[in-house]
């Protein structure tokens, strides 16, 4: 690792809310980077959160999100969407004074879209937090889940998409891409509505036509010869289904949008193999190719673990 940058090293903690892959893995990966200060483990339920404090991704585990909030500057919210509106009204109590600023935590979060719980922010906390809440999509992930599945080095290389608000603490903001850096990110700036529109066609539909094609396979009886190709092309429809279900339901409008481009980019495609024109069909999977190996050669992700 390359160690913690200066602006997480005088930070007395961090607290993770939900400690599953991708929250055991930053408490990991902190870990690995040298990162001094507490790292507090917080869950609905404690048996998650212990879990991770028994491999390591945690100093201490707790159900008590405030309590946790109070000894840490840094709350970092990596919970299923649905629960992130409750957990900004709890965290709305941590301090009741704009007077005790200065001991106010950063908040940001990993969430997998971005308009939605940057409005959250606005509407629950108060002023004396809400520049204080810094959005942040870290782009890293697997089809398994769980801190027995986390890794140190989960998000090492990956893109991270920050959203920060037009009038965003300078100070929290350092913070918070410290912490990914920290974490060996590279950090990309957008704005929410920016983001969603994005990911909705990078990650969001994908998932959604893995999906897909899972379905339509096991209905035909296809999947007796499926092998590595299906495997690869459908890996992330083994995805944590409550996660996706609030993916797909907090993004629904781009990711309607998205599936509405992708049918007509089908339809053209399959006008290609009805009217059997081999020229056409030929330079279209040439383009499609060489756009695929320009992309990997500029932003290649690391390889997945087998």
């Amino acid at each position: 690792m390359g160690g913690v940058d200066r602006h997480l090293s005088d930070l007395r903690g961090i607290a993770i809310v939900g400690t599953g892959l991708l929250g055991g893995s930053i408490g990991l990966g902190l870990k690995a980077a040298g990162f001094a200060g507490k790292r507090i483990g917080v869950g609905r339920r404690i048996e998650t959160p212990r879990r991770a404090l028994e491999l390591g991704c945690v100093d201490e585990a707790t159900t008590d999100l405030l309590a946790a909030a109070g000894q840490c500057d840094l709350v970092i919210l990596a919970t299923p969407l649905r629960h992130f509106a409750g957990l900004l009204t709890t965290l709305a109590g941590v301090a009741t004074s704009s007077a005790a600023s200065a001991k106010n935590p950063i908040i940001t979060d990993v969430g997998s879209t971005k308009q939605q719980v940057c409005a959250d922010a606005l509407r629950i906390l108060p002023a004396h937090l809400r520049n204080r809440f810094i959005g942040a999509h870290p782009m890293a992930g697997s089809e398994h889940h769980g801190p027995d599945n986390a890794r140190a080095d989960l998000c090492a290389g990956r893109p991270c998409i920050l959203t920060p608000m037009p009038d965003a603490d300078p100070g929290a903001l350092a913070v918070v891409e410290a912490l990914w850096r920290t974490l060996r990110m590279r950090l990309v700036r957008m704005a929410p509505r920016e983001h969603d529109h994005a990911v909705a066609r990078i990650s969001h539909l994908p998932h959604a036509l893995a999906a897909t094609l899972v379905g339509a396979a096991e209905q035909s009886g296809s999947l007796d010869i499926a092998s590595s190709g299906f495997a690869s092309t459908t890996r992330v429809a083994s995805g944590d289904p409550e996660v996706w279900v609030d993916i797909f339901r907090s993004n629904r409008e781009e990711v309607v949008g998205a599936i509405d481009e992708y049918m007509a980019a089908l339809t053209r495609f399959r006008e290609l193999v009805a009217t059997d024109r081999e020229l056409d069909l030929a330079a279209f999977l040439r383009q499609s190719q060489a756009g695929r190996d320009r992309w990997l050669q500029s932003h290649r992700p690391p390889a997945e673990p087998h």
